[in-house]
């Protein structure tokens, strides 16, 4: 099902309008041109690059370093115009400061959590050196139009003090029947709240990347039968002292036959939609060389 966005509480007018809207999930009509949702390879940690058919662009976190930084310039970025910060935790605000400082977003997204450390208040402090406005989650779905390319911003659950992953902001990223589901580190209060709350958000979406870098505590089988994901996908370093992937996840997704991508083989990994169809680019930066596009067509239709 298609619906029009009804402009109501819009807050911005440049490109991007982000609006307190009913919990629809579709895009405008996709264009001929591809949309693009690049999982960056920034080791362990997580950064996500998404580009609409106009040239609008949004990074979902930024690694656990500065080095986000030379993989956004060398991919021709001058300019990003939403940034949003899952949660407080290094490995996805290590390179925060550094692309705001070079990128000059007009629109940083965050939670309110209590959880800081000084390095995240030296973010916000960039964020309001450079007169970058600060949004948060509501406890309505919100959207954001970059450009053809809707992102919807899940409800914010009750603030957990004790874990800072279950504060994670979730997004939806869709544009046309493609989408992708983007939940941080959530682990299994958070997505719990929303399964039981807003299940219509995450309800077959084509690709989701997987909580917590793979994590067991990040994916169950319930998670995985609600979304339904045609490919999973995991940001990780080689090696990390977590053991991610976790076993039993990569079990899980082998039982339901769900295919898993992870950055430490891939590299950075590429989905190019026309909103209809879909494909795969894998980078290998390991091997020096890209991988050949695998080409898909949705079976979601809203």
């Amino acid at each position: 099902m298609r619906h029009r966005l009804v402009r109501a509480c819009a807050l911005l007018a440049v490109g991007i309008a982000v609006a307190c809207l009913p919990s629809h999930l579709s895009a405008r009509t996709p264009g001929a041109v591809s949309a693009i949702i690049e999982f960056l390879d920034v080791g362990q940690g997580d950064s996500i690059l998404i580009r609409s058919p106009e040239g609008k662009t949004a990074l979902i976190d930024a690694g656990p370093s500065n080095g986000v930084v030379q993989s956004l310039k060398a991919k021709g970025l001058t300019s990003i115009d939403f940034v949003a910060l899952t949660h407080h935790h290094s490995d996805h605000y290590g390179g925060m400061r550094q692309v705001i400082e070079h990128f000059k977003p007009k629109y940083f997204l965050a939670t309110n959590s209590t959880h800081t450390t000084s390095m995240y208040l030296k973010v916000l402090q960039q964020v309001k050196d450079q007169n970058v406005q600060l949004i948060r989650p509501t406890q309505k779905p919100r959207h954001v139009e970059l450009g053809s390319v809707l992102l919807t911003i899940f409800p914010q659950p009750p603030m957990n003090a004790d874990e800072e992953n279950d504060n994670s902001i979730g997004i939806r990223v869709s544009y046309g029947s493609v989408s992708v589901i983007l939940t941080g580190d959530s682990e299994e209060s958070e997505r719990a709240w929303w399964t039981e709350h807003h299940p219509e958000l995450l309800r077959d979406a084509t690709i989701l990347k997987l909580a917590h870098h793979g994590s067991r505590n990040g994916t169950d089988a319930a998670w995985i039968d609600l979304i339904r994901p045609e490919l999973t996908v995991a940001s990780l370093a080689t090696g990390n002292s977590y053991g991610h992937p976790h076993s039993e996840t990569v079990s899980l997704l082998k039982k339901k036959r769900i295919p898993l991508l992870q950055t430490n083989k891939e590299g950075s990994i590429r989905i190019n939609t026309d909103g209809e169809h879909w494909s795969v680019a894998r980078e290998q930066l390991a091997k020096g060389k890209t991988g050949a596009e695998t080409k898909h067509t949705s079976s979601r239709r809203y």
